[in-house]
């Protein structure tokens, strides 16, 4: 089939073959020129310009119905009758407009596209003589006036190529459309988003870049489900033997137990809670359907956290001002990751201090934010790894190290949790602490 190229090489030739014939058919249909005599003459003035030319220049009649003839303008005339021979016959409605001049001088009749004017004069020599002058009506003759504008002109042709284009363009854009669609459907988590070609537009530049969107976009979904159930064997299978070691070591304690026992079975627990860590990673495919009051969301993590902290002596408090602070969210993800900051916080605080958890509103050039700040009485972190602490497995081995616990993924699962709400997840040291700030757009902020 025809290429993108061709398509818009015979759409050029279409549009132009449409406009020139546009042309010749309004030249042909109401642009007829007037002669220099008849230009700018209304009926009226016609009708005076012929009673003028019957009663003083009768020999001239003829001529003038020449030229009233090349403008779509038929002069009917009958003389005094010499004989019932000699009297002229005409079509009917003339007929019956010369028929009604016997009894009268003047007649009158007028259609949507016709005037015809009847008049019974005598010439300079006495002669009787009818005339029926049949001419186009008032807005006839003012559309060919408007017609013969060079300005009305141009406009009927920019319209006209404005009509086709239009078409020409949808034709050739409707896949594009589609695709369009289609992209913003997959980049918001819709795997099965495909693009639906027009059977008008096959076999074309843009339709190929259709199907091979098409065939990309189920190759990406067959990738993650792939990665998904790949993640789901491996862990299987990494359980299973530990399922079947930690048997081994209870049946070894039975029979005596001793150190090393003790530290494989440590080894086991923190093998499988890593796993389990693994698989708690957020699905970047899972929609923003609900909506959540971060107030709410924030004073039940501290509700369950509260009992935790009591073990530490420490105090958690929430200032806010805010009333409401609604923000589109997957709840689950959202949840979790709020209550990871919050329990590292436990963590490493102080023994005796408070967790202080601010929530406020922020606005900037992208809208307006609520920004979540978790500020501890910890060690905090040295300054060159306080970019790093979000990355997968990254860990620093002052403030967290295999006897106090940590792998490395937790604040990587939350950085990912909060750019899939369009946020924004960062920490800094302050003179007391750690301070872990996270910032969430409003929901209905662009």
């Amino acid at each position: 089939m025809f290429s993108l190229y061709w398509k818009i090489f015979l759409g050029f030739w279409v549009t132009s073959l449409i406009l020139g014939s546009g042309a010749v058919f309004l030249s042909d249909a109401l642009r007829q020129q007037s002669s220099v005599e008849l230009q700018g003459l209304t009926p009226v003035k016609l009708v005076d310009r012929s009673v003028f030319i019957v009663r003083r220049l009768p020999d001239e009649i003829a001529e003038w119905q020449t030229q009233l003839a090349k403008n779509d303008i038929q002069l009917y005339v009958a003389y005094e009758e010499k004989s019932p021979l000699s009297t002229p016959i005409f079509i009917d409605n003339i007929q019956q407009m010369f028929d009604a001049l016997n009894t009268s001088i003047y007649q009158t009749e007028s259609t949507v596209t016709r005037l015809r004017v009847g008049r019974k004069e005598r010439s300079i020599t006495g002669e009787q003589i009818r005339f029926v002058l049949d001419m186009p009506s008032t807005n006839i003759l003012k559309a060919k006036e408007w017609v013969n504008d060079i300005g009305v002109q141009f406009t009927l042709a920019l319209v006209l190529s404005a009509l086709v284009c239009f078409v020409l363009a949808r034709y050739l854009t409707r896949n594009i459309q589609q695709l369009s669609i289609a992209t913003r459907a997959l980049a918001s988590g819709d795997l099965s988003a495909r693009a639906t070609l027009s059977n008008l537009s096959k076999n074309d530049e843009l339709s190929q870049l259709g199907l091979d969107f098409n065939d990309m976009a189920t190759a990406l979904e067959n990738s993650i489900e792939n990665q998904k159930r790949l993640v789901r064997d491996i862990s299987h299978e990494l359980r299973s033997p530990l399922a079947r070691l930690q048997i081994a070591l209870e049946l070894a304690r039975q029979k005596g137990s001793n150190k090393e026992l003790d530290r494989i079975e440590q080894e086991a627990i923190r093998l499988n809670e890593l796993i389990g860590q693994l698989l708690s990673m957020p699905d970047d495919s899972a929609p923003l359907n609900d909506t959540i009051d971060l107030v709410l969301l924030l004073e039940s993590i501290i509700d369950d956290c509260t009992i935790e902290a009591e073990v530490k002596q420490v105090k958690l408090l929430l200032i806010t001002e805010c009333s409401e602070s609604l923000v589109a969210a997957t709840v689950a993800q959202l949840h979790s990751a709020m209550e990871n900051i919050i329990r590292n916080a436990i963590h490493y605080t102080s023994n005796n201090s408070q967790i202080t958890i601010e929530l406020h509103t922020i606005n900037n050039t992208s809208g307006t934010y609520f920004q979540v700040s978790v500020n501890d009485c910890g060690p905090g972190v040295p300054d060159e790894d306080l970019e790093q602490i979000f990355q997968p497995f990254y860990r620093v081995d002052r403030a967290r190290n295999r006897e106090t616990g940590g792998y490395g993924i937790g604040l990587a699962i939350v950085q990912r949790v909060i750019q899939r709400h369009k946020g924004s997840v960062s920490a800094k040291n302050t003179t007391a602490g750690l301070s872990v700030q996270i910032s969430l757009p409003e929901i209905n902020s662009d």
